[in-house]
């Protein structure tokens, strides 16, 4: 990115900050992805923070996780993580005048939110760490805390997002418009609403096991980090209500075949997970992936990834799983 626009999106953060009780700020621009987002040290307290200002850069990434309701929500879940002391994740900061969601006004950025959250010291996870099989395990292991807190919880209405049936019939939708964007063909759309359907019925068979609640829903190398405490999740800004299993998928799917038995080892060591679950594993594997198209698939600067993808994963894997076999170390 160029300077000036580095040094624009520093003049925001700076206003923001100017909110909370921090005043000698060192601010490091991280991104714009879904939000913009900002690491920040208080130079005073030698303490430092992640800063989000909520403003996505595509409106396909924009959601009712970025209103008021969703971020106060987000804010619930993090707090009450923070308070169980399941697992460690980075707790939110109160501005000035005690609320966790600040409004903010940018003159390039209208109206928008912004939240402060504590900065969790450690490298982002890259599976090529010496001990890669037990972060991995231990992983499965925080996953599982982050379940049992949803599970033992009781927990208000949350206003965040939704991924059961309702999401599947949205996206079955919205994906033909891959088509007309020559994403994919006809054939490939026609398979990716058969195994969105297939899902569907899996779903209603995981309702009547309870498999539902709280869910990260963004489990990615990049949304983890190796702290000396182990490794922690980090960004729920997708987190919301959800199977379970979905996030073993995405999960799964992010590490390479060798090491996924031993997340799911680690997940099982703390919760009574079956093995013989792995179907519908791979089944949320699939909803994840056709989803996470529709957060790029209008944008042609971004979505030129969905075509390779889609003809590798239609062409063979979505036909394995529709004909019965195994593809949870495939995928």
């Amino acid at each position: 990115m160029e300077f000036a626009i580095v040094n624009d999106m520093n003049h925001h953060a700076a206003e923001v900050l100017l909110l909370y009780s921090i005043t000698d700020p060192e601010i490091e621009f991280i991104r714009h992805n879904e939000n913009i987002t900002f690491k920040v040290k208080d130079k005073d307290s030698n303490k430092t923070y992640l800063l989000r200002i909520h403003k996505p850069a595509t409106a396909g990434l924009f959601g009712i996780q970025h209103t008021l309701e969703g971020l106060e929500s987000e804010m619930y879940i993090l707090l009450g993580l923070d308070h169980s002391n399941l697992l460690p994740v980075q707790k939110p900061v109160a501005g000035r005048l005690g609320q966790f969601v600040t409004a903010y006004t940018g003159s390039e950025l209208g109206d928008c939110y912004a939240t402060l959250l504590e900065w969790i010291e450690g490298n982002v996870l890259t599976l090529e760490e010496e001990n890669a099989p037990q972060i991995v395990f231990a992983l499965g292991e925080r996953l599982a805390e982050l379940h049992r807190f949803s599970r033992e919880s009781v927990h208000p209405e949350l206003s965040r997002p939704v991924y059961g049936a309702e999401r599947i019939d949205s996206a079955i939708k919205e994906l033909q418009y891959g088509v007309e964007a020559g994403l994919y063909s006809e054939e490939h759309y026609g398979i990716i609403r058969e195994v969105l359907d297939c899902v569907k019925g899996q779903l209603r068979e995981l309702d009547d096991q309870q498999e539902w609640g709280i869910i990260h829903a963004d489990v990615q190398l990049g949304n983890i980090i190796v702290a000396p405490e182990g490794p922690c999740y980090i960004d729920f800004g997708f987190s919301g209500y959800g199977y379970y299993l979905f996030d073993l998928g995405s999960a799964s799917s992010m590490l390479p075949s060798e090491l996924r038995h031993t997340f799911l080892e680690g997940y099982a060591s703390k919760t009574n997970f079956q093995f013989d679950q792995l179907r519908y594993i791979e089944g949320q594997i699939f909803m994840d992936i056709f989803i996470s198209y529709l957060f790029f698939i209008h944008d042609s600067n971004r979505n030129g990834w969905i075509k390779e993808n889609a003809a590798k994963v239609c062409s063979s894997q979505c036909r394995d799983f529709l004909s019965g076999k195994q593809v949870f170390y495939s995928i």
